[in-house]
């Protein structure tokens, strides 16, 4: 199994990978770091009525770019793929902005 630790500054992230095995692997392979430079999103979401739970919910995770581009999905969908985000991944958001959310997405990128 490997362990991890993540650090993010602002646009940059930058993990450590650490084996369990110390004896079996050199010190080079026990502390290596991985570097990744993330797009930088200085863009938030659209006006409307939903817009503040967009940039304070979705922009922990995702630009607003990476899910305005994502196919017009109706709003059961969107309710769907908001909860996913909050039971599989831990979003952190109140289950009473679930419906807001998911009818401001679908008025800016769904199917009524």
């Amino acid at each position: 199994m490997l362990a991890f630790a993540a650090v993010v500054l602002t646009s940059h992230v930058s993990i450590t990978l650490a084996e369990p095995s110390p004896k079996a692997l050199s010190p080079a392979i026990l502390n290596r770091t991985v570097t990744a430079t993330l797009p930088d999103s200085q863009h938030i979401f659209p006006p409307g009525a939903g817009a503040e739970i967009a940039n304070s919910q979705c922009m922990i995770c995702h630009s607003a770019g990476m899910v305005t581009r994502q196919p017009p999905l109706s709003m059961s969908v969107w309710k769907s793929e908001i909860n996913k985000m909050r039971t599989a991944y831990g979003a952190p958001m109140p289950e009473d902005q679930v419906d807001a959310l998911a009818k401001y997405l679908t008025t800016v990128n769904g199917k009524p």
